[in-house]
């Protein structure tokens, strides 16, 4: 272990993984723009606060994660991963427990404010999204450590987190923004399998049973593979079974990042050369969503 001389603020924000961010700002902005483009009456209040709740409970599940990662072992001493921030020596195992449960209070908190004007489903919808991120890694139950991660991710941060999020903002619980949320869905579990088909032998070591090491690195390079064909595959099957208009073409553009991305997973050998490969996943998540959410702006727009 490391320590590392830097400011509480520089801490602080180590710890809650930044980069990762994007992940859950996706899917709030395409449900933001679903609703907008809708016919339900929006309530605009409504926006900044399910975003704040979004952001809340992506942060105390990136925190806890950290955490319990580190509680089971499965971070240890040798643990040469800079995100990880209690092995690096950068935030105390105390202040990342405390502060992760801290950011799911304030996120049901916020949640239960929309609840006031959504109903009471609303309340039960979002607590049953909060009890999936928060069992995401946890003392006694991890779905994480089940080969359940890749299934909860996706889930919850593309269509659990759009349907809600049209929901709070405008009041619509149809199939749409269930269905239009896939592309960047498949995306944001390509992000969690990319880390974890680079944590297999590590994984192995501490008796996590992921998808990726069920897999073995070959196929799990494969089921990357996959992923990536879904993410683009989905858009243009939404086009044509008017799920989506067909500006939302427009994600191809990022094709090319994709492509190189992919050569990268195909020519490694092993974990150790796919370090970054939860980052760079990431970036091609961020700028694929920002292109799709683009699609229906302009679908709203144009027609």
């Amino acid at each position: 272990m490391t320590s590392v001389d830097t400011t509480p603020a520089k801490r602080w924000l180590a710890s809650l993984r930044v980069y990762s961010f994007p992940a859950s700002a996706v899917p709030v902005v395409l449900a933001v723009v679903l609703a907008a483009v809708s016919p339900y009456e929006m309530l605009w209040w409504t926006i900044p606060v399910y975003a704040a709740a979004a952001i809340l409970f992506h942060a105390g599940t990136n925190v806890l994660n950290d955490y319990y990662d580190y509680l089971h072992g499965v971070d240890g001493p040798d643990d040469d991963d800079p995100t990880h921030v209690i092995t690096q020596g950068i935030v105390a195992p105390r202040f990342m427990v405390v502060s992760g449960h801290l950011y799911f209070v304030a996120a049901i908190i916020l949640g239960s404010v929309i609840a006031i004007v959504r109903g009471p489903m609303f309340w039960i919808a979002g607590m049953a999204g909060a009890a999936g991120a928060y069992y995401y890694t946890n003392r006694r139950v991890s779905l994480k450590y089940r080969a359940l991660g890749d299934l909860t991710v996706f889930l919850l941060m593309g269509p659990v987190m759009v349907w809600i999020g049209t929901w709070a903002i405008a009041g619509w619980r149809g199939w749409i923004p269930f269905l239009a949320a896939l592309p960047p869905a498949f995306m944001v579990a390509l992000i969690l399998h990319g880390n974890n088909m680079r944590d297999i032998a590590v994984d192995t070591d501490a008796h996590v049973d992921t998808l990726a090491r069920r897999l073995g690195f070959h196929r799990s390079k494969a089921f990357f593979g996959i992923l990536l064909l879904l993410a683009y595959g989905s858009v243009p099957v939404l086009v044509v079974a008017d799920g989506a208009p067909v500006w939302v073409a427009l994600s191809v553009i990022s094709l090319p990042l994709a492509v190189r991305l992919l050569a990268r997973v195909a020519r490694a050998s092993g974990g150790a050369e796919l370090m970054d490969l939860p980052m760079r996943s990431a970036q091609l998540h961020l700028v694929t969503g920002i292109l799709y959410t683009a699609g229906f702006v302009l679908g709203g727009v144009l027609g």
